[in-house]
């Protein structure tokens, strides 16, 4: 990827876009080097392949309207979330680093002559998956659908993995941002192949509401799968419904 400036940049923390309220993030990766110096050793010895974290903080500016930044990370304190940095923004094949992590740390600012503002850090869960992006090959995908009318609709497959990766599982996650019209409903399903041909269903929500939205577990599916295909299946109900739902894709390796 060539270089770029940080304007376009998305944070979303759950299945919520906090990009509005966001001026600065930094994502840390790292990987424990354990020392297994001898006696005898002229210099420090440390083994590779240690245990990797990851952990973002990020700063922006307070907001106490409802479902913004505030209410937002006050009621996630402490809870785990699918957490996403994506660099160039959310559209079809952009670059992104994703994790489960948790809200470790929450913390309003205010000072005279300032702008309120907030700072925040979700440190990965452990046991979970995270991107390849730490050594793998697959390339990421970030996509943001619009649904419309009562139905279902297949969105196009994605190859994830590749005709010569056989090391690195995959996964798809979708998280709904946006659900409207009358008692409207949103169902979708994850599906995979290995032909890109005959698909599996691997794990589906039905029937989520616009209360979902705020849910961070029931509005996302977020697997993994060693098959090279993935695509995903999604279906409206109700009154004139409309949805918008981020795909986010690529390969995985575990902690």
């Amino acid at each position: 990827m060539a270089k770029i400036a940080g304007h376009n940049a998305r944070v979303l923390l759950g299945s919520r876009d906090l990009s509005p309220d966001v001026n600065q993030a930094t994502l840390s990766l790292s990987a424990e080097a354990p020392e297994a110096t001898g006696f005898t050793d002229t210099y420090r010895v440390r083994l590779a392949d240690g245990i990797r974290d990851v952990e973002l903080t990020v700063d922006g500016f307070f907001n106490s309207s409802a479902s913004k930044i505030d209410s937002i990370l006050f009621s996630t304190l402490g809870a785990s979330a699918l957490t996403g940095l994506y660099f160039t923004g959310l559209s079809s094949s952009k670059l992104g680093r994703e994790f489960t992590g948790i809200l470790t740390q929450y913390e309003p600012q205010f000072a005279l002559a300032d702008a309120a503002a907030v700072s925040f850090t979700v440190t990965g869960a452990s046991a979970i998956y995270h991107m390849t992006s730490l050594g793998g090959s697959a390339v990421n995908a970030h996509d943001i659908p619009t649904i419309s009318g009562v139905g279902g609709s297949d969105i196009g497959s994605v190859d994830l993995k590749g005709a010569a990766d056989t090391t690195n599982d995959s996964y798809i996650s979708i998280r709904l941002l946006t659900l409207s019209g009358t008692t409207p409903e949103f169902s979708a399903s994850v599906q995979y192949s290995a032909d890109d041909t005959a698909w599996t269903t691997a794990y589906a929500v039905v029937s989520l509401s616009p209360a979902s939205i705020g849910d961070h577990s029931g509005s996302l599916i977020h697997l993994a799968s060693a098959s090279r295909y993935a695509r995903v299946a999604a279906s409206l109900s109700g009154t004139s419904p409309c949805a918008t739902f981020a795909i986010t894709c690529g390969s995985v390796r575990s902690n």
